[in-house]
């Protein structure tokens, strides 16, 4: 994707989005460790997905990559063993038992209704200023997708960032009717095998 494709999408999303408008002056990054309340910080962006996932994706003029391709990207991460599993219910696990453990859960989700989604959420996109809030940067990846996609990126950003206790304030302020707990399972693991 080019840098003007990228900027279109950017514009696209600042006029119906909120955390999608420029960053301003003076604006603090969450990967350096932004001095606000954890509680506080997962609540605005657990609110600022719902938003962006209630967004009409009729008129969404950008091609998406869908889960296949994404699944696809993480058995070549995992063939190249490019994944580790230090940590976490993973622990000791090889790259391709992990593969075979996300293929068993994808394969008895089925289809989610899509919205749009950021796509690649990491905790270098999210900036919070004391006086206009939370914004969000890096929408190369935006499309119509699963929003089990960004949960799971962003209940692993603020845990990274916080500590896993502010993963309920997070689901809370989305909206805990819209979150599946096998589907989040299995995009967790599949953000474990894109990023790891």
């Amino acid at each position: 994707m080019t840098a003007a494709d990228e900027d279109r999408r950017h514009v696209w999303l600042a006029e119906r989005l909120a955390v999608a408008r420029s960053v301003p002056d003076g604006a603090m990054c969450l990967a350096g460790g932004i001095p606000v309340d954890p509680e506080s910080m997962s609540r605005t962006l657990g609110g600022a997905l719902a938003e962006l996932h209630a967004l009409a994706v009729d008129d969404f003029p950008f091609p998406t990559r869908g889960v296949d391709v994404l699944l696809s990207e993480a058995r070549i991460r995992a063939n190249a063993e490019l994944v580790t599993a230090t940590e976490g219910p993973y622990r000791g696990l090889s790259p391709g038992r992990l593969v075979d453990i996300l293929n068993e859960q994808m394969a008895g989700l089925g289809d989610d209704r899509s919205v749009l989604v950021h796509g690649s959420l990491t905790a270098s996109d999210v900036w919070f200023h004391p006086e206009t809030g939370l914004a969000i940067t890096s929408w190369a990846d935006s499309g119509v997708g699963d929003r089990h996609l960004d949960l799971a990126m962003g209940a692993r950003l603020l845990g990274d960032t916080y500590g896993y206790a502010v993963a309920g304030p997070f689901f809370d302020a989305y909206g805990l009717d819209n979150v599946e707990a096998l589907r989040l399972d299995a995009f967790q693991l599949l953000v474990h095998l894109l990023t790891s």
